[in-house]
């Protein structure tokens, strides 16, 4: 039996706006071989998905995520870049870049002390935990019970297709 959280995000990955994203090769799940074998790390809140990104040279079409959906929606999930191959998180030196002082190089910074587990965004839970200032500097980005994994996603695929994105 699926707990309420799992269900709930479930639910949102079959609402018209995911499936319209998967349609239109935006985002989608991640495809079983790039998940670990080990019950424990398929298992909920362990989350795998993928969001395409705008061609750049030398740099894959999409980048994976594995995201902690724990609590999902009144509490935000956490996640970082996956590394599809070799089923564990991205090296940072295979991380998307940004342009020097854009908003793009904040989110996807390898140089927070959590970079390795959790996104620079108030979307993330462990960044947000941190940043609760960003409550009040950022309302428009801040995660609520309103939020769904599409919001997540949209805003991801948002950078990552952006004109601050410059590749790995």
């Amino acid at each position: 039996m699926l707990s309420p959280d799992n269900r709930l995000f479930e639910a949102d990955l079959q609402s018209a706006e995911f499936r319209d994203g998967e349609a239109c090769r935006k985002w989608g799940k991640a495809e079983p071989d790039v998940i670990p074998n080990d019950d424990k790390a398929k298992a909920w809140p362990n989350v795998f998905l993928w969001i395409a990104a705008a061609p750049r040279a030398n740099s894959p079409n999409r980048f994976h995520i594995a995201l902690d959906a724990a609590g999902y929606r009144t509490v935000p999930p956490t996640g970082t870049f996956w590394d599809p191959a070799k089923k564990a998180r991205l090296d940072f030196t295979a991380f998307p870049k940004g342009k020097s002082g854009s908003r793009f190089a904040m989110v996807f910074r390898t140089n927070w002390g959590e970079s390795k587990r959790a996104f620079y965004h108030p979307y993330d839970r462990v960044a947000a935990q941190s940043h609760a200032n960003w409550a009040k500097e950022l309302p428009h980005l801040v995660w609520t019970d309103a939020h769904t994994i599409v919001n997540y996603l949209e805003e991801f695929h948002g950078l990552l297709n952006g004109g601050d994105y410059l590749g790995v």
